[in-house]
């Protein structure tokens, strides 16, 4: 039987950009700082899952836009140029942020404010890592989901899966899955999503209707073992805004670590994305759908 392929979202198609190769990709990710904050563009870069549209030499790109699987919409910024790093952005339709380091992100908000006519707004992105063991989450309802569970993997609503897998049968077998189960369905997966080789990074998803039941923190406690356990430091990363995320995190016993920054426009959230001009050569433009 052939492997059960990941259902990402398709790319958006994009025209005049080069695109590192797989090989380069990985030559990059080999380059990367070994921090929590690279975690989730190494495991792309490496497996070459990501997107990565490059300016400069393909051996020495000076920037680079890194779009991830699961959510293109919300590219990265990678690199030491970010007026180069906007030649690029600029030419990708469909995206509504940008994320980065909050150094990068503050010279990206120039760029914007000058060449887009739409307000945006910054939105911490918050990581916190767990050097102890995780603080005991006792469930009955949680265990380790392996290749056998894949059709209630399959099944499950929602693209969850992270940025690092092209097959769910990789995602059982070489990844870590947890879930928790509530009328004779799962209802909770937390998932070991992507690693650099010192961190691991954790991530988790409840349906709405069984949340605030500690079936959360249930599964990902396991994700959390099995990371720890393979050598490697959890991390957790959520939104400034996501209050309940960041309660389960404390929850577990991780503890903030820092932050990078999106910058996003709202108004091109709902409305399919940014959109290059046609037919110019500036890009400080662009228009509305």
């Amino acid at each position: 039987m052939s492997p059960t392929v990941v259902p990402y979202p398709e790319w958006t198609p994009v025209e005049g950009l080069e695109r590192l190769t797989p090989s380069e990709s990985a030559a990059v990710a080999a380059t990367l700082p070994v921090t929590p904050y690279y975690v989730v563009p190494y495991a792309g870069l490496r497996r070459g899952l990501d997107r990565a549209f490059f300016s400069g030499s393909r051996s020495n790109p000076e920037a680079i836009i890194l779009q991830h699987p699961s959510d293109p919409a919300e590219p990265e910024y990678l690199g030491r140029n970010v007026e180069a790093g906007w030649s690029v952005l600029s030419r990708i339709p469909g995206w509504f942020c940008l994320n980065g380091s909050t150094d990068e992100m503050n010279l990206f908000a120039e760029i914007f404010s000058r060449e887009i006519p739409h307000p945006f707004h910054r939105l911490g992105d918050l990581f916190f890592t767990l050097e102890t063991p995780p603080k005991s989450q006792p469930n009955a309802a949680v265990r380790r989901l392996r290749l056998p569970d894949l059709p209630l993997v399959q099944r499950y609503p929602g693209n969850v899966w992270g940025n690092s897998y092209r097959t769910f049968d990789e995602l059982l077998t070489d990844g870590v899955v947890t879930g928790a189960f509530a009328d004779d369905r799962l209802v909770s997966v937390a998932i070991l999503s992507a690693d650099n080789g010192r961190y691991a990074d954790v991530g988790v998803h409840t349906l709405e209707a069984y949340r605030r039941r500690g079936l959360s923190a249930a599964a990902a406690a396991l994700v959390a073992e099995e990371a720890r356990a393979r050598g490697l430091i959890p991390i957790w990363s959520t939104g400034s805004h996501n209050l309940a995320s960041q309660r389960v995190a404390e929850k577990l016993g991780f503890r903030r670590y820092g932050q990078c920054e999106y910058l996003v426009f709202d108004a091109l959230r709902g409305a399919n994305g940014y959109r290059p001009i046609q037919g110019r050569n500036t890009h400080a433009a662009m228009h509305t759908p």
